[in-house]
């Protein structure tokens, strides 16, 4: 007779209330904020005698709905400095709690500078560096509070940490925009402040039940590169946002490649590990192959670098889906303005209509698991990630045929219902499900242990450059570029093109990727 497993003993961590707490409200902070900041930035600095002339509409939110996404863009951007800070020098408490501290700062700065675009501007790049910096601290930390002895109950700690992220963001969308509307925007903006300082508090409070994990010794080399790349990214984005007012498109392009040259001028430092990811590719690159590396590193090394670029051939699809996913927290709000907002009996802000997508997230994500994915393999249809990936590019583009569409009514001057919008978002939700969460199972599974972290750098990096395609094209407009012809309907045509060609080309480059999961090896 087999013998019976003795059941785990160990408790719940005392410590996961106090990050659940703090998640909950950071992001109501965060949510409520993005609900509302492109028609507040469009009504205060960018249009705010409320004109009608389409040229001044076109250019106000142009360039409202360009600093949105400039600002989506860095907060994905600056996760890999939280990353390093907390892996190289504090830990992931003194990271959380000291950028916090930066983030609470740069939101109590945000209410009070309503009146003033450039303070306004800067206190969100203060937002920008909080965010970013906790965002690839926060989750790792739920995992830290688990042994051996309780490890059995870690996913009910996420699940809880998940519900709390919903619960937070569904409650200040709906919150927040009534707030603007019926106290103003330093009312609706102090808010999300306050639920920040309540952020930091609970995190503070739940400092000695914590169990941390210590970073490792103290490297030079580390600070070099940490130093150097976040300089040369200070440096490039106060020379070309704030002198030359040009938006996040040619900061980044420029801090790429003094990245490339900084890394080649302190070549001790970045690459005083060459069995690293990016020393073996070097290597392979001036040694004649990966051949070549792999007698020098071991085959097992060379196949899990192969792995990362295959990893990466997906990735370079995906910034075109969150391009398209973003504009449903910004684009898609100024849409709703001049729809009917008259739903369900109720008259909604056009700021609050997003937080169907989150609803229907809840809804989906079972649905799909449990009965669209089982029924489809029933059916002999085999289910796989990459497919999942191109279904949800086809979704995601004919999510912006329906609000091209609506967009085509208001531009002959109707007054299209709001449900219309929320059919959208029905659709843009459901390839979010299936491009969104399946990216993330196969950035973890088709990863090797040593890469793991970094490919998760490199997922949310394609929001930052989705977002920067988004801001590159606004911001032409903005200024009567060539991308000024696509105003009204043709804008949401132009991205419904862009989506509809990237489903075409990785549904034919998808079948030539081999795939390897390396979970459980």
């Amino acid at each position: 007779m087999a013998e019976t497993p003795t059941p785990p003993s160990g408790k719940f961590p005392s410590s996961i209330p106090y990050i659940i707490g703090n998640e909950a409200a950071e992001r109501f902070n965060y949510y409520g904020l993005r609900a509302i900041l492109a028609t507040f930035m469009i009504q205060q600095f960018y249009n705010p005698t409320g004109s009608t002339d389409p040229a001044v509409v076109q250019v106000a939110e142009a360039t409202a709905n360009a600093k949105t996404h400039d600002f989506v863009a860095m907060v994905y951007l600056l996760p890999m400095f939280g990353g390093m800070i907390a892996d190289w020098f504090w830990g992931k408490y003194k990271t959380i709690f000291r950028l916090s501290l930066v983030y609470a700062l740069g939101s109590t700065l945000v209410a009070l500078s309503v009146d003033n675009e450039q303070m306004f501007l800067a206190s969100l790049m203060l937002i920008a560096v909080g965010a970013g910096g906790i965002k690839p601290c926060v989750s790792a930390n739920v995992g830290d509070q688990f042994d051996e002895s309780n490890k059995h109950l870690i996913s009910r700690a996420f699940d809880a940490f998940y519900f709390s992220i919903n619960a937070g963001s569904v409650l200040s969308i709906l919150l927040i925009p009534y707030l603007k509307a019926e106290y103003g925007p330093r009312v609706a903006f102090g808010v999300p402040a306050i639920a920040m300082l309540i952020a930091v508090f609970f995190f503070w409070a739940g400092r000695n039940k914590y169990r941390r994990i210590p970073p490792p010794k103290y490297d030079s080399n580390k600070m070099v590169i940490l130093v150097t790349a976040f300089l040369s990214l200070l440096v490039s984005y106060l020379y070309f946002d704030k002198v030359k007012h040009m938006g996040v498109g040619p900061v980044l392009g420029t801090w790429a490649v003094a990245i490339i040259a900084l890394a080649f001028i302190f070549k001790k430092q970045w690459f005083a590990k060459p069995g690293n990811f990016v020393g073996i590719n070097l290597y392979a690159l001036t040694k004649g192959g990966f051949g070549a590396a792999a007698k020098e590193y071991g085959d097992e090394a060379v196949e899990g670098i192969r792995s990362v670029w295959r990893v990466l051939a997906v990735f370079i699809f995906i910034p075109v889906f969150w391009a398209l996913w973003d504009q449903s927290q910004s684009e898609w709000v100024v849409q709703a303005t001049k729809m009917d907002l008259n739903w369900l009996g109720i008259t909604w802000q056009a700021e609050q209509i997003s937080f169907v997508n989150a609803a229907f997230i809840l809804a989906f994500i079972p649905l799909f698991s449990f009965g669209l994915y089982p029924a489809l393999e029933k059916m002999g249809i085999r289910v796989t990630p990459l497919r999942k990936i191109g279904a949800g590019f086809v979704l995601t583009a004919l999510s912006f045929v329906i609000v091209a569409i609506v967009q085509g009514w208001i531009d002959a001057g109707e007054r299209p219902n709001i449900s219309w919008q929320i059919f959208a978002f029905v659709v843009l939700t459901a390839g979010e499900v299936l491009i969104s969460i399946t990216g993330l199972e196969y950035a973890y599974t088709q990863s090797p242990p040593s890469m793991k972290s970094t490919i998760m750098a490199c997922w949310l990096l394609t929001v930052t450059l989705g977002n920067l395609l988004v801001s590159v094209i606004q911001t032409n407009i903005s200024n009567g570029g060539f991308f000024a012809q696509f105003h009204g309907a043709d804008f949401f045509w132009l991205f419904t093109g862009i989506c509809f060609a990237t489903a075409f080309l990785f549904m034919v480059v998808s079948p030539r990727i081999k795939e390897r999961s390396y979970v459980g090896n």
